[in-house]
């Protein structure tokens, strides 16, 4: 008998981006797409995996995916490219690495997040130049939000949408962002401040001060970012940005 999966809010929901080695076109024919998407089929079960969003391009795949155990991920992700690695390999008689490092992995905290990567995932056939609309691309789960097909769940659906019930324009009408655009403004805030302040990054992480006046240099200019945003910048786990953060705190408090 399976486990019984635990709501979304209480696992992690991830957003996985698979390379390319060199950035090869890994997945330039149908057939190579096909073959990935029908891996993902095959085992996210197996995995007691929820497959939230997906997107194969030609020489990347992203991906949202939840799990109750986070190493259910890594291990369904391990499984899934070692398949397709020995497919392609095999295929265009070729040895060695097919994948570019380890999967990259992005951790989602909030509903808002989660909409935000959808849509961004959706839009990349669209960004390249490859279709017009988002429909329109095959090898995505765009339209499997439109007909309630592939994976998608009626617990997704609840999740996301908290009414699902008339889901679709809403599903629609999700704001396209370009979370990189932000990152790079982000460092090159970054970068301004590691000059004006005469310090290289390493002596900026070390420093809870230097830190917490990186932070209120960041809210003078008025600029949006997301605790996660600057940790990635920072080169720090999330969890180590909050400790940071609270010995700051906890200083001022004593004063």
């Amino acid at each position: 008998m399976t486990r019984k999966r635990r709501k979304l809010l209480n696992g992690k929901i991830c957003h996985h981006i698979v390379q390319g080695i060199n950035k090869e076109y890994i997945f330039k024919e149908d057939e190579d797409k096909k073959k990935y998407l029908d891996l993902l089929r095959k085992y996210y079960m197996e995995y007691e995996i929820d497959i939230i969003c997906y997107c194969i391009m030609d020489n990347h795949a992203h991906l949202i995916l939840y799990s109750s155990n986070i190493e259910n991920i890594s291990d369904f992700m391990r499984k899934v490219n070692s398949i397709y690695a020995m497919y392609y390999n095999k295929k265009y008689n070729r040895v060695g690495y097919v994948f570019r490092n380890r999967f990259k992995s992005i951790l989602i905290l909030t509903r808002k997040q989660l909409c935000i990567w959808i849509k961004y995932i959706h839009m990349n056939p669209v960004k390249a130049n490859i279709v017009k609309n988002e429909n329109e691309y095959k090898y995505s789960s765009y339209n499997d939000y439109l007909n309630k097909s592939g994976f998608l769940n009626q617990r997704i659906l609840n999740f996301l949408f908290l009414k699902p019930q008339n889901y679709i324009e809403k599903f629609k009408s999700i704001p396209y962002k370009n979370i990189y655009d932000n990152k790079i403004v982000l460092k090159n805030i970054l970068d301004k401040f590691l000059k004006q302040e005469n310090i290289c990054l390493n002596q900026l992480r070390k420093k809870e001060n230097l830190v917490e006046k990186f932070i209120s240099y960041l809210n003078s200019k008025k600029y949006n970012y997301s605790k996660q945003e600057l940790a990635d910048i920072l080169k720090i786990s999330r969890a180590t940005l909050y400790r940071k953060i609270k010995k700051v705190r906890e200083k001022n408090d004593r004063k």
